[in-house]
């Protein structure tokens, strides 16, 4: 088995030891050699196939310590081994904290330079196989995206969207894991309904050495599709679950999924820190309260002193919205000093309660609370083939969480077309509505014309046609319009107009059983009383 390595290094005296040494390992050869930061990142990037990087602490312009840190989140599966002038124990803790293997003294032996290497390369090659595919089998060099969820203050409901952003991100050829770094109150299991004696926990003593295989056995493959790793069942396990664990398990699982969910909770843990500083991108949940307001913004104030995640790259998600709210999403903009997501997710208490008693995600019916989760999904999930992936991807049901086993593809197509009916209902009522609106409009309009004929004639016949010709259509019709013209009774020399129309249903020539009517009064312009014949 032959081991390829790169090194950087920008000592001549260093890289001709190494070059000289390397050369009596028969297993082992130089890829190539980059004496700046900047040109090893570059060569690496290009060499997909790469068993292990060699870098020199006094490389630069960048920093060792940070161009390792880059390398391990831009080449998770890829080993790095760090030389430094002494290969203590505190110099491989801190190396290992940002991401490195090991680390190597610069004047190694023959036999710990063997060693160093080949235990880096067989690790790289042991994070390539995917999760469910046999030991050996070729992993891609794609890199997927961390979404990290975290919450402002307790029950803003962190959890809940994390499971539902996982379960709704999932589709054809998306591969989604979700994570559980809520070790002490993690509660995922009770929101999916499931049970598995396996956590992260397990992988903690074994996390220099995770391979595919382990990582199959400790993650829960749920019917909807995403795989879970869950937090341990006892909250004291959680001091088992280190940051370097933490970095090493995200590395390995970003390596193998288009997406990975990690619920950080709201208590900071150093494993919950790393999921925030490995995360592509990060979004803390906050309801419309100023408790919550102001623990987001002390959380990400928290995340800058500890130089994890500058504010600018942490968007805020207002849950439990309602227009009925004090406070709305501009004042909690304001408030918060941290982006706010223009996706606001809906109070559905209603709607989660039967899912959270269940755990059953698929019983959330409420259409605001699913396409606002989608929406986010959406931005969050990277854009990917229809194709499966290999290792499975073909088992994920097509259209996700809201995939419906009675065979409706779309949740929201099946809503809309429940609500036609009542659609309908409603456009029919208000056009009946204009119907009778303009019945009543014309019978005035008539009233109003009959009256000013009756103030300067008598005339029965002229009064009636000029209110019949004032209105226009089946309005104007002697069959459905009456137009009575009698005297007030209390006052001989003036009069009453009435126009009745027959309420019409819907459309002309369809009528009511009841008439619409207007009158207008007389004031007469003639030497003579207004009357009518007996």
């Amino acid at each position: 088995m032959s081991f390829e390595i790169f090194i950087g290094a920008a000592d001549h005296e260093l890289v001709t030891g190494l070059r000289t040494q390397v050369e009596e390992l028969p297993d082992v050869r130089i890829a190539g050699v980059e004496t700046t930061s900047a040109a090893l990142i570059g060569l690496v990037a290009g060499e997909p196939q790469l068993d292990a990087v060699l870098i020199d602490e006094r490389l630069g312009p960048l920093p060792a310590r940070d161009l390792i840190r880059e390398l391990a989140l831009a080449r998770p599966h890829l080993a790095v081994v760090m030389i430094a002038e002494t290969a203590s124990a505190d110099v491989l803790a801190l190396a290992m904290e940002v991401g490195a293997r090991g680390v190597l003294s610069r004047r190694p032996s023959l036999e710990e330079l063997r060693s160093r290497i080949a235990s880096a390369a067989q690790w790289t090659r042991s994070m390539r196989p995917s999760p469910d595919g046999p030991p050996g089998a070729a992993l891609s060099s794609r890199r997927g995206e961390i979404l990290a969820v975290s919450g402002g203050k307790g029950g803003t409901g962190t959890t809940t969207l994390a499971v539902h952003l996982a379960l709704s991100a999932v589709g054809p050829g998306r591969s989604v894991c979700l994570v559980d770094l809520d070790l002490q109150a993690g509660d995922v299991p009770a929101y999916l309904d499931l049970a598995h004696r396996r956590s992260i926990a397990d992988l903690a003593e074994a996390a220099g050495d995770i391979g595919g295989s382990m990582l199959a056995e400790t993650l829960y493959v749920h019917p909807a599709g995403p795989h879970i790793l869950l937090a341990p069942a006892d909250g004291e396990r959680a001091d088992d679950v280190t940051g370097q664990t933490a970095r090493l398990v995200l590395g390995a699982l970003r390596a193998r999924y288009d997406l990975v969910v990690v619920d950080c909770g709201t208590l900071m843990t150093a494993a919950s820190i790393t999921g925030v500083e490995l995360a592509d991108r990060v979004l803390v949940t906050v309801t419309p309260d100023l408790p919550a307001l102001r623990g987001a913004k002390r959380l990400a104030g928290l995340w800058e002193r500890l130089d994890v995640r500058n504010p600018e790259d942490v968007t805020a998600v207002l849950v439990r919205h309602s227009r009925k709210n004090e406070i709305q999403p501009d004042l909690a903009r304001k408030i918060l000093g941290i982006p706010l997501s223009d996706v606001t997710v809906p109070a559905a208490f209603r709607a989660l309660e039967e899912a959270a008693n269940t755990g059953a995600p698929g019983a959330v019916t409420d259409g605001g609370f699913r396409r606002a989760v989608q929406r986010l999904a959406a931005d969050a999930a990277p854009a990917v083939k229809e194709t499966a992936p290999a290792g499975g991807g073909g088992r994920f049901p097509k259209g996700g969480l809201f995939a419906r086993g009675d065979g409706a593809r779309d949740g929201g197509f099946v809503e809309f077309t429940g609500m036609l009916p009542l659609i309908g209902m409603v456009l029919v009522a208000v056009w009946e509505i204009f119907v009778l609106g303009m019945s009543a409009t014309y019978a005035s309009h008539g009233a109003n014309e009959g009256a000013r004929t009756a103030a300067v004639s008598g005339d029965r016949a002229r009064i009636e046609k000029d209110s019949l010709g004032r209105m226009t259509g089946m309005w104007g019709d002697a069959k459905h319009a009456k137009v009575h013209y009698t005297t007030d009774p209390k006052n001989p020399d003036y009069g009453y107009v009435r126009v009745e129309i027959k309420a019409p249903l819907l459309f002309p020539g369809v009528f009511l059983p009841w008439t619409i009517g207007s009158r207008s009064k007389i004031i007469s312009e003639r030497d003579v009383p207004v009357g009518v014949p007996a």
